[in-house]
């Protein structure tokens, strides 16, 4: 059995915030990432579909961040 989670950052297009984000939010969100770009909803499910595929048979116990390089981990 595994276990991991895909921690999204900022992604574009769903409804998570209800419309309610700020422009200067949103700008902020996206100028903090690495890529210079807000996600999109392909981004996360191109990892989840990758953490249940065989080829992540070996990974468990992880956190997966797409978040476009927001936040920094080890």
């Amino acid at each position: 059995m595994t276990a991991n989670v895909v921690s999204p950052g900022y992604v574009a297009g769903t409804e998570f915030f209800r419309d309610r984000l700020s422009a200067d939010r949103r700008t902020g969100l996206v100028a903090a990432t690495a890529l210079g770009r807000a996600g999109v909803p392909a981004d996360v499910a191109g990892a989840v579909a990758f953490l249940a595929s065989p080829a992540a048979r070996h990974i468990t116990g992880q956190v997966l961040n797409v978040n476009g390089g927001a936040h920094h981990t080890r």
